[in-house]
């Protein structure tokens, strides 16, 4: 008798490439803020609250949907092809998966358009490499606080420096 299926699968690798790739968008957002704000208050007057709380489950469902596209077209095939080259070719799997990362990122316009993507890219591939069973609820959990505390650290470091 075998104990349960703790091994890597391709559906494993999905669910945890789909959430990584968000929590990453969200920790870009916050340090964006963060770092961008140059202690200038905003010229416009904003007047889209409702409207946004009511585009937002819209916009998840969106972005969810890029995530799962992006997940099975750009970071199961590097993470797969990262591997497979690792064994041919020989080197740590690792250093492969970054470097098609950074290929897997050319397409995306301008040189920060290209470390944002490789950078999203090569997180979320190595995210996905330990995909077994379990590691979806702790990436979540982990990267839920990881946006939670960025977002505090920035939200205290902007209310010190008023």
């Amino acid at each position: 008798m075998s104990g349960p299926d703790t091994g890597r699968t391709h559906a494993r690798m999905l669910r945890v490439s789909t959430p990584a790739l968000p929590l990453e968008g969200g920790l870009a957002l916050a340090v964006g803020v963060v770092t961008g704000r140059d202690g200038e208050p905003e010229a416009r007057e904003y007047a889209g609250g409702g409207l946004f709380l009511a585009a937002l489950p819209r916009a998840v469902v969106f972005w969810f949907l890029a995530a799962v596209v992006a997940s099975a077209a750009l970071v199961l095939p590097v993470v797969l092809l990262g591997e497979d080259l690792g064994r041919r070719l020989g080197g740590r799997p690792l250093w492969w998966h970054l470097a098609l990362a950074a290929l897997a990122g050319a397409p995306f316009a301008g040189v920060r358009g290209w470390l944002v993507a490789w950078a999203a890219l090569a997180g979320a591939a190595l995210f996905t490499r330990p995909a077994r069973q379990g590691h979806f609820v702790s990436l979540l959990v982990w990267g839920a606080l990881a946006v939670v505390a960025v977002f505090m650290a920035g939200g205290i470091l902007l209310y010190a420096t008023e």
